[in-house]
């Protein structure tokens, strides 16, 4: 891949994601006991380049206080399809209207801890556009779909997790870290889109003591309500 030539452009970016998501087999996971839900990874183009858009969650939210995500959620009775309910959670959390979203195909199934099964559904969204995040969320985060796709940006820590061992992601942003699920949906994106598994290394100190802060604020503010 030249990513250059590729992200340079927004329609040729599209047409080589819409090719690469109808080209693969995705891995899918039977829900069983899981609580499916969905997360929109928002994509557009700011100031000419390609731009992911995330979320600082608030800590008025019932899972994951304070942490960098994707808008997304819990799978309604109403919702037609994952698409849907993707959509559906970015209007209610940032103000994006499902008219305004191009999907563009879905990743990998993924498990959390916390008994979710979610589904990753990546669309190409307009800007400038007028976002408005509820209460969900603290604030809108642009990070720069190149960054991500650096050699050594990222970090893992192996660990244990019932019978298997798996990597947990970590990317060190302005505003903070991704990790958890939304570090590895997203490590799992920008490895499809580079053909290839972008190098990582060691978990470094800070990056560990911002995650050790957020789970310390998570569990007095917990304790506190």
């Amino acid at each position: 891949m030249n990513p250059d030539k590729i992200l340079s452009d927004k329609e040729t970016f599209k047409v080589y994601l819409q090719n690469l998501f109808s080209s693969r087999d995705r891995r899918i996971i039977p829900t069983d006991k899981l609580r499916p839900s969905a997360v929109l990874i928002p994509l557009c183009y700011k100031d000419g380049d390609p731009t992911v858009i995330l979320t600082k969650r608030s800590m008025s939210v019932e899972y994951h206080k304070g942490e960098i995500s994707f808008p997304g959620g819990g799978v309604e009775v109403d919702d037609e399809s994952i698409e849907t309910t993707a959509l559906r959670e970015a209007k209610e959390e940032i103000g994006l209207h499902p008219d305004a979203v191009e999907v563009l195909g879905l990743l990998d199934d993924h498990i959390t801890l916390l008994g979710f099964h979610i589904t990753p559904v990546v669309g190409m969204v307009p800007y400038p556009y007028k976002f408005e995040i509820n209460s969900e969320s603290q604030a809108l985060l642009w990070l720069p779909l190149k960054y991500t796709l650096k050699d050594n940006i990222w970090m893992a820590q192996r660990t244990s997790w019932d019978k298997w061992s798996v990597n947990i992601y970590y990317l060190k942003t302005e505003a903070g870290v991704v990790w958890g699920a939304t570090g590895r949906i997203l490590k799992h994106f920008v490895d499809l889109i580079a053909g290839k598994t972008i190098s990582y290394g060691p978990l470094s100190q800070e990056a560990r003591q911002w995650v050790d802060d957020v789970m310390s604020a998570q569990d007095m503010y917990s304790r506190e309500s």
